[in-house]
């Protein structure tokens, strides 16, 4: 020994010397002393030859190996959270006695270590015995958790099928006092949405209930003493046919003929809700309280999962025992059935891929007063998972990332390492996975081979004549299409592009605005309503959508994101987040505003006005309505009303106010409308958004005694009232028809009058309820008594009859007015009498009535 440590202090000189880099004749003299002394000791026949293998049972995982399991992974855990699940870890080992007794004749399968400080040792056989030690131990009666890691088997290894004696379960199990088969229900939803994520192929979720089996066994004459036993005979009929079956339990076993007859009988029957009703009328099955019971909560089980929708790939099936003692109720097991591969030869086939039951009585072990928490549980197979993905894998020759890099940096001539590394240094910082080739000079087309080899998509290049302009040259991998980005935030923009491509959204930047959506990939139906839009204001400029589009849609599913841009690329501080419901403005106000995206930088994020409203003032007195209207059709969108009044700031001229469908063509229509200089009537137009001001002054103007005349460009025209026909006075009358030949039944008026002005105008809130269509008509509309001696409730119902008679697709005929088309999801206005703005609601009769204030006809 004492020799063997003079070469090591030898050899630790001479490395000494290499490294301290000495003189070449000094560290030749010490390895010629360190060879005479490896001499004295002998040469290597007496040493032991080391085999290079790992131990029986289990394996080494390469890079791309551990990229799959990483997907698997992922998906998994994501399913779990999903039902709300926490994460919880035990020791790989156990004390022996934790785990002795609870796998009936699988515990000859448990690896035990050698007594190590007078303890008794054992790895874990699976999850759920050191999950039951873990509740009783903390006294915890209400839990629901998941647990992913290793477990250790002594068993026969069938590497190529997924079994091992060293590998990973994947566990979720529910432990608390609950209704009967909602959690056991829960856990058969949870391994459908699993097995469907993975897209596995075709599988079937065998399901039974250890108090049917046992029943089953009593009926049929077998002994108490030989329940287990016999169950862990039944449980190999996945594997052997019953004929073996039936040969082990009647000799090994000592079950009688008979009996072992009466089981093939059941343990060959395998349905759904008809076979739980037949065993519930069956003779000997009915009169045992186990079986019963069982049956009883198997057709529970099988209501909620009808509900679920999960019932196409359940199977009750009696043949199926599961040999873990500890189970007390409902057990179930998931197989993906046999198919056909393209690529190999013979088929595919794991078999069970999951595995799981109910275990009323295992906390109760443990417990020193013996009480007991109810507990189901599932474990997923993940091991036959991984091995069918990396045979299919391998088949289809598919191209697996093993990083996550999204950016090389490279250069394009020599002596840039300095440049690489600051800008390496800057995307790091930025958060942006980042590599670069660790040579100081790399050829150009070694680097872009690199990317193609390890499946980068972006390549940013430094050059010298990029170094002089100030920019980064970014090469998409793939396509070669090249871009440049200036020097300022230079890491963020390249961030961003990473992400965009990493996800596959779409950014389109158009007037000054970078948008995402509007609608989104995937949208079906109309845009969302009013109120679902957020102002995002205070950002840092530097901040781009590849940091707000994920935080903005963890409260709810946008509908539109808008980031203001400026000329050199940074954001102007402020965007727009549209969601698909109010409910997701509202979450996102609740947890943004004042929220730090990043330290010492608090946004505001608060309801959008919204603003759909312009005024147009300066126009000539000449221009009518209808042109005005015409020429915004042919230059905007979404025009939704025009309404002219008397300028109260010039003579001799008019104010228009417009009103667009979104706040957005609202800005695009301002923007067109200004940058177009456009003239009518040879006068310029100043476009601006509606001041709330003017607004309520143009309201208040509307308020004031009726006057057609504009004194002192100070007063607004007030609209004169168009009086009714004596055919628009019938109109409730024609829709009372028109309901009774559709079929429809009579219809039902409320009307509640809210605002009263001076001048004798009226505002009512109205609903129609007709009985035929699913949902009422209501809105707001103005009306004005004619003196006649009709109440202003009854020109209300005249108003709104005749909208109504317009949407139930009256043509008009005989009520004043000509027949108007009415596509679906178009906003449609009249022009005669109390204006109603009536929004349709897609293919339904159902509308929505917004106020328009009366104007001037």
């Amino acid at each position: 020994m004492a020799e063997e440590a003079a070469v090591r202090a030898q050899a630790e000189a001479v490395r000494r010397l290499k490294q301290d880099k000495a003189d070449p004749d000094e560290i030749a003299k010490e390895v010629v002393k360190l060879l005479e002394m490896k001499a004295q000791l002998g040469g290597d026949e007496g040493k032991h030859k080391f085999v290079l293998k790992t131990p029986k049972g289990t394996r080494d995982y390469s890079p791309k190996q551990m990229a799959i399991r990483e997907r698997v992974f992922n998906v998994i855990i994501t399913c779990f959270k999903r039902h709300g699940a926490e994460v919880i870890d035990t020791p790989v080992f156990e004390l022996k006695e934790t785990l002795t007794g609870k796998y009936g004749e699988d515990s000859k399968l448990i690896y035990d270590l050698k007594d190590q400080g007078g303890e008794l040792l054992s790895l874990r056989y699976d999850l759920t015995v050191p999950f039951a030690r873990y509740l009783a131990m903390n006294k915890i009666t209400n839990i629901k958790r998941y647990h992913i890691a290793k477990v250790y088997r002594r068993d026969n290894p069938a590497m190529t099928r997924g079994r091992y004696r060293e590998f990973y379960q994947c566990d979720f199990d529910i432990a608390g006092q609950f209704d009967p088969m909602i959690p056991d229900a829960e856990c058969l939803k949870i391994v459908h949405e699993i097995l469907s994520d993975l897209q596995l192929g075709d599988f079937l979720i065998k399901v039974n209930d250890r108090r049917i089996l046992d029943g089953m066994f009593a009926v049929c004459g077998v002994p108490d003493s030989k329940f287990r036993t016999i169950c862990s005979s039944v449980d190999k009929l996945d594997k052997m046919p019953w004929e073996e079956v039936r040969s082990e339990m009647v000799g090994e076993k000592e079950l009688s003929p008979e009996a072992a007859d009466h089981i093939g009988e059941y343990v060959q029957l395998h349905g759904g809700l008809d076979l739980i009703e037949r065993l519930l009328q069956d003779p000997k099955l009915s009169q045992n309280k186990l079986a019963k019971e069982g049956l009883g909560d198997m057709k529970l089980l099988f209501e909620y999962l009808t509900l679920f929708g999960i019932t196409g790939k359940i199977s009750f099936d009696l043949s199926l025992a599961r040999g873990l003692d500890y189970y007390t109720g409902v057990i179930f097991e998931a197989v993906l059935l046999q198919q056909e591969n393209d690529h190999v030869e013979e088929p595919v086939s794991v078999g069970s891929v999951a595995g799981g039951g109910r275990y009323d009585g295992l906390v109760g072990m443990f417990d020193p007063k013996g009480r007991k928490v109810p507990c189901v549980g599932v474990s997923i197979g993940i091991e036959r998972i991984f091995s069918m993905l990396e045979q299919r894998v391998e088949a289809s020759e598919e191209k697996i990332r093993t990083t996550e890099t999204q950016v090389l940096v490279a250069s394009a001539q020599k002596k840039l390492l300095e440049e690489r590394l600051k800008l390496i240094s800057e995307l790091w910082d930025a958060g942006i996975k980042a590599e670069v080739l660790y040579k100081k000079n790399p050829k150009l087309l070694n680097q872009l081979q690199y990317c193609e080899d390890t499946g980068i998509p972006l390549v940013a290049i430094v050059g010298e004549q990029e170094l002089k302009d100030g920019v980064v040259k970014l090469r998409v991998v793939a396509t070669r299409e090249e871009s440049w980005t200036n020097s300022i935030n230079q890491a963020n923009k390249m961030a961003l592009l990473a992400w965009a491509k990493e996800t596959g959204i779409d950014l389109v930047q158009i007037n000054g605005q970078r948008r995402y959506g509007g609608p989104p990939p995937g949208w079906v139906g109309d845009p969302p309503p009013t109120g679902t839009e957020v102002f995002i204001g205070k950002l840092p400029q530097d901040v781009y959508e590849n940091a707000l589009i994920p935080l903005f849609q963890s409260v709810g599913k946008l509908y539109e994101f808008r980031l203001m841009m400026t000329f050199s690329g940074l954001n102007r501080g402020f965007a727009y987040a549209k969601y698909s419901s109010r409910r997701g403005a509202k979450e996102a106000i609740a947890a943004f505003n004042n929220f730090e995206v990043r330290k010492g930088c608090a946004i505001v994020v608060c309801k959008s006005t919204e603003k759909c409203e312009l005024s147009v003032d300066g126009l000539a007195t000449s221009v009518s309505r209808r042109e005005l209207e015409a020429v915004l059709r042919q230059v905007t969108e979404g025009v939704l009303s025009v309404t002219l009044y008397a300028s109260p700031c010039q003579k001799r001229a008019q104010l228009a106010v417009l009103k667009y469908s979104s706040h957005q063509a609202a800005a695009m229509a301002k923007k067109t409308l200004m940058e177009g200089n456009m003239r009518l009537g040879g006068v310029d137009m100043k476009v601006d958004w509606l001041n709330p001001d003017l607004k309520q002054k143009l309201q208040f103007c509307v308020e004031k005694p009726s006057s057609s005349r504009v004194q002192g460009g100070k007063c607004l025209g007030v609209p004169k009232q168009a009086p009714l026909s004596p055919v628009l006075r019938n109109a409730l009358d024609r829709l009372n028809t028109l309901c009774r030949r559709q079929y429809l039944g009579t219809p039902l008026f409320l009307t509640k009058c809210v605002q009263a002005n001076s001048n004798g105008w009226l505002r009512f809130w109205c609903r129609v309820v007709i009985p035929g269509c699913p949902v009422p008509f209501s809105g707001f509309t103005w009306v004005r008594q004619d003196g006649r001696g009709r109440s202003g409730h009854e020109e209300a119902k005249v108003a709104v009859a005749l909208q109504v008679l317009q949407i139930l697709g009256e043509s008009s005929h005989g009520v004043g007015a000509n027949p108007l088309p009415f596509p679906k999801s178009w906003s449609v206005s009249r022009e005669c009498g109390p204006v109603v703005l009536l929004v349709l609601g897609g293919p339904s009769l159902a509308g929505r009535a917004e106020t328009l204030a009366p104007r001037q006809m």
